[in-house]
């Protein structure tokens, strides 16, 4: 989706702005075709995924291990640095190339990218053993985030979306409880109240994957008092929320970009199948029908597309 918005808007948040053409994609994976003469962490031949995040390792930021929100940072398929996956051949950085293990395919090493996302997520959201937690949207990062949350120890794990398949599938994934509400149910105190009858109790985390300023309301509203809303989901650049509530009940609201070298640790859990991500990937498509799968993805009729960019 944030290709979509990319190509649609000509931008992604209010830091990455189109003003050149770029390639995009930025989840992908595939074979090491040639290295630099200085490389020596990969070499051709290997298989690999792409970390997207470009960060300069020289800022106050970096050297404090907040690599994420570096201030010289770029992204591979985004603006300025471009060089993204929907195209044959993608000249990366060695220190962004991560080898995979023979037991992972290509389209779960795909998956890295945005599930390092949810690695990040739930580090930052600080899940603990035996902490409930609800996850808003449904989506390809919501259903991956519900997962990782059970395998950091979450007992209790609620998803909730407006669609019924979505909330099968994340039933399907591991999810303890869902709740469904209507395109039209947006009164964040009720929704709060469904969240907390369903869970049988205030999750102690709460965390925004869908965007929609009701949601992270409704976030704020359900969790205990000193619980931790973590906002994953890029929506309007201005929201209005509870800051009364969030004061008076000492509730942390956390903000979660990228990943903080996620990589690593994203790649051992789809391996151990603690997380599963190929259940996620709902269309397949060439790279010649990439207009047609990004109209799909637009529309909202498509989990996640995975798009073959090889030549045979």
């Amino acid at each position: 989706m944030t290709d979509v918005h990319m190509l649609d808007n000509g931008t992604v948040g209010n830091n990455i702005i189109l003003k050149e053409p770029s390639v995009i994609g930025h989840e992908y994976s595939g074979y090491v075709t040639a290295v630099g003469s200085d490389v020596t962490n990969v070499k051709a031949g290997e298989r690999v995924t792409v970390d997207n995040l470009v960060a300069c390792g020289h800022c106050a930021r970096c050297k404090r291990g907040h690599t994420n929100v570096c201030f010289n940072h770029g992204y591979i398929g985004f603006p300025p640095e471009g060089r993204g996956g929907l195209a044959r051949f993608a000249t990366v950085p060695a220190t962004c190339v991560h080898r995979i293990p023979a037991t992972l395919d290509f389209e779960e090493a795909a998956m890295m990218e945005p599930l390092s996302v949810c690695v990040s997520a739930i580090n930052r959201a600080d899940v603990k053993l035996g902490d409930d937690v609800i996850v808003f949207g449904a989506g390809p990062i919501g259903l991956m985030t519900s997962q990782v949350a059970r395998a950091k120890g979450a007992s209790s794990v609620c998803v909730a979306d407006i669609s019924k398949e979505r909330l099968e599938l994340a039933r399907k994934l591991g999810a303890t409880h869902t709740a469904l509400f209507g395109a039209d149910e947006t009164d964040s105190r009720t929704n709060a109240q469904r969240i907390r009858d369903t869970l049988g109790d205030c999750p102690d985390i709460a965390i925004e994957c869908s965007g929609v300023p009701h949601c992270l309301r409704t976030a704020i509203y359900a969790v205990r008092p000193g619980g931790v809303v973590a906002v994953v989901g890029i929506g309007p650049d201005d929201v209005s929320i509870p800051i009364v509530d969030v004061a008076l009940r000492e509730i942390d609201i956390r903000g979660c970009v990228c990943n903080n070298y996620c990589f690593p640790a994203s790649i051992k859990l789809v391996a151990s199948e603690k997380v599963m991500v190929k259940p996620i990937i709902s269309h397949r498509f060439r790279l010649e029908e990439v207009h047609h799968a990004l109209d799909l993805v637009r529309d909202r009729k498509v989990v996640k597309v995975m798009v073959d960019c090889s030549d045979n």
